[in-house]
């Protein structure tokens, strides 16, 4: 059983055959033929890995998470070396550079009455060649349907030999809009829920490609939203965030691939960064208005033809109308559609639905008037074959017995996490830290999916399983705010190996209920602070921008940590031999689920570095840049004492944090549990780079002192 760590593959004693540039978007230095060369594999299948200079290969090597795999020449010498793709894609672009534009013509080849076709000669080479060989079967004189493909085949693989790599793509977010509301005419008004999201488009994309990429994403669902309606397509206009027309902007030019330049933090190049843009497809006002005219004609159409159909089935029935229904009516003044009855008394048709068995029975009376039952669809018997397929399942379907059996439900009381202002923390002495209190806690019912669809994962100290919280008096907010409420079940474990060596494969052993509580209420206080750091951050955040003159130049990330809490499972009466009643036999970590699984969740920040874990194309990597930023705000407004690390999770909702504090903080005693690593706290100043963020917001620029190796780079 692995560690699930996320590892990262290079080999060593490579070099340069031929000068190129380093792959690393951060460095991007020249290696000249001969020097240190390596190539540097990721993580993912079937992604390209990078060739980077010694530098940078210390860089990686000394990365979390990674780890080396055997060299080039090992693998070599075991015939296990994979082809170069690059070196594939020179050798075939150096020979189709040398060649004419015009490959010579497919020859048919006559021969027998083979039935599938004539035999064709493919030239090796674009220069062609005199000989003909002839094929020993024999087959159909002339050419089929298919040969006609070849132009076509020759010319995509022709691009494509000269395509330039989709890594430099970029986000779309496409939506519709229509002109006119008065004030908000500039920006137009959105119509329907219309908006539709498109990545891995090439950056370099011109105008009438975005325009031509609109249209084809927004139209059909625009024709969905009122499939009636003709819409003029060709009126539409295409714009960009700024209001800009993009029929007007030169064509063949790529018209955002400039703005996802930066420069660059070690030269003066500039490096590729992927961002999201916004289109508009634009209804113009006059078309609009048309709409708009079309939909009350339509509504008046309706309700005419709704009146009709009242008025032929009120002339089909008598009523008889006593004398002070007809004085309400003059009363009232409702000058409605009437029929007249077999008594002479004109009434409205809408007071008029009064159904009777005879006119003598309610002669005397009269009743309350009842809606006009609808008539009655039309009865279809079901689909013969789709009704056999469907018993046929349903008939033969048996009981997941073992997902039955897995499900494990327990009697709880459950004591939520708060999120409480740093201030509470400093004052009240109850809420230094967090608090098993009775007084806030709830009642209530968790189930447990032990079986193998319901384990979400395994941890380096914790396992992780799918359960349903619901509580008897269920709060506003949080976990058990809904009934059956999805959570994350998580406990404790220790590695159980087979030898005193600790190595290889091992089993998930539990702690004593003593040592697990200990453990899972030290996690439950990580993340009660981890809270109330991160919430006096974004109140400086929030107090900044409303003090500046000028909103910031980025938007601002809005995420937090999951909602969580203990769950307390006591013994019940009869429930195990010898125990008392209402003690406590097991707890358990309950945390709010991630959507998304595995995918979604990425790792930010290491808690023994600074710095994002993350490279800059990777995925996240903007969100990592803002929690090297919060963690600079709560070093400067704690004094220097401590901060949040370990950042990880989805773009939204974080979990498994671990707070770092300056050695003075803890003076020799255990704090915070085993990831509380003291020293990145007093590296802190010397780790951590600056960004837009920390610049921005105004915060204090550390001055780095220089080791011995960067004192020797220098004299040298």
């Amino acid at each position: 059983m692995s560690d699930y760590e996320l590892l990262t593959q290079y080999t060593e004693d490579a070099y340069a055959k031929e000068d190129r540039i380093c792959d690393r978007p951060s460095c991007m230095a020249n290696i000249r033929t001969g020097e240190p060369c390596f190539y540097v594999a990721t993580i993912e299948p079937g992604q390209r890995g990078r060739y980077v200079c010694e530098s940078c290969h210390l860089h990686y090597k000394n990365k979390r998470a990674t780890s080396v795999r055997p060299t080039g020449r090992t693998l070599q010498s075991q015939g296990h070396a994979p082809p170069d793709p690059r070196t594939i894609q020179q050798l075939v672009n150096a020979a189709q550079r040398r060649s004419t534009p015009n490959p010579p013509p497919v020859v048919a080849v006559p021969g027998g009455s083979r039935a599938r076709g004539p035999d064709i000669r493919i030239p090796t080479s674009w220069q062609g060649s005199s000989s003909i060989r002839h094929s020993s079967q024999q087959g159909a004189i002339g050419y089929s349907s298919q040969h006609a493909l070849y132009a076509a085949e020759r010319d995509r693989w022709g691009k494509m030999a000269y395509a330039s790599s989709l890594a430099e793509t970029i986000l779309l977010e496409i939506t519709v809009v229509h002109e006119g509301a008065g004030a908000r005419k500039k920006r137009g008004v959105a119509i329907g829920n219309i908006c539709e999201g498109k990545k891995d488009i090439d950056a370099r994309i011109d105008a009438s490609g975005l325009i031509k990429l609109a249209l084809e994403t927004v139209v059909p669902k625009l024709r969905k939203f009122n499939g009636e309606f003709v819409w003029r397509v060709e009126e539409f206009v295409i714009r960009d965030a700024a209001w800009v027309d993009l029929s007007n902007h030169p064509q063949s030019v790529p018209y955002f691939y400039d703005q996802c330049l930066q420069p660059s933090r070690k030269g003066t190049k500039s490096t590729f960064k992927s961002k999201q843009f916004a289109l508009m497809v634009v209804v113009p006002e006059a078309q609009w208005n048309e709409y708009e005219n079309w939909l009350e004609l339509r509504a008046e159409m309706e309700a005419e033809a709704l009146r009709t159909s009242c008025t032929q089935s009120s002339e089909c029935v008598g009523f008889n109308v006593p004398s002070s229904a007809t004085t309400s009516l003059a009363e009232n003044q409702l000058f409605l559609p009437s029929v007249t009855t077999n008594n002479s008394v004109t009434v409205s048709t809408k007071r008029a639905h009064q159904r009777a068995e005879s006119s003598s029975s309610l002669s005397g009376t009269s009743s309350p008037p009842r809606k006009k039952n609808p008539p009655p669809a039309a009865f279809h018997s079901p689909d013969r074959d789709l009704l056999k397929e469907v018993l046929k399942i349903g008939g033969g379907a048996n009981l997941n017995v073992k997902q039955v059996f897995g499900l494990h439900s327990e009697s709880v009381q459950f004591h939520p996490i708060p999120t409480r202002d740093i201030t509470d923390l400093l004052l009240h002495k109850q809420h230094h830290s967090f608090s098993v209190d009775t007084a806030e806690s709830s009642i209530g019912q968790l189930t447990i999916d032990t079986s193998t669809d319901g384990f979400i994962g395994i941890g380096g100290f914790k396992t992780a399983n799918a359960g349903w919280l619901t509580l008897t008096a269920p709060p506003k907010t949080g976990l058990g705010s809904v009934t059956h409420h999805k959570v994350v079940v998580k406990r404790p474990f220790e590695k159980v190996f087979p030898t005193a060596m600790k190595v290889g494969a091992y089993k998930v052993g539990r702690y004593s209920l003593v040592d697990e509580l200990r453990k899972l209420f030290r996690e439950a206080n990580v993340l009660y602070w981890s809270k109330s750091l991160l919430k006096l951050t974004y109140d400086f955040i929030d107090r900044s921008i409303a003090s500046s003159p000028q909103p910031p130049p980025f938007a601002v990330p809005r995420v937090r940590f999951v909602e969580a809490g203990l769950a307390l499972c006591h013994n019940q009466g009869g429930s195990k031999p010898g125990a008392k009643t209402g003690s406590t036999r097991a707890v358990f970590l309950l945390e709010e689920l991630i959507e998304g699984g595995d995918d979604m969740f990425v790792k930010f920040i290491h808690n023994m570095d600074a710095n994002p874990l993350l490279d800059e194309l990777d995925y996240g990597y903007d969100l990592a840049e803002f929690f090297v930023f919060t963690q600079h705000v709560q070093y400067v407004k704690t004094g220097k004492l401590a901060f949040i690390s370990d950042y990880q999770g989805s773009t939204v909702l974080l979990t498994d944090p671990q707070i770092l504090t300056h050695p003075s903080v803890s003076d020799g005693c255990d704090i915070f549990g085993e990831g509380n690593i003291e020293a990145s706290v007093s590296k802190f100043e010397d780790q951590h780079a600056c960004n837009e963020y920390c610049g921005w917001f105004g915060l204090e620029t550390f001055v780095k002192e220089a080791n011995d190796d960067e004192v020797l780079v220098v004299e040298n």
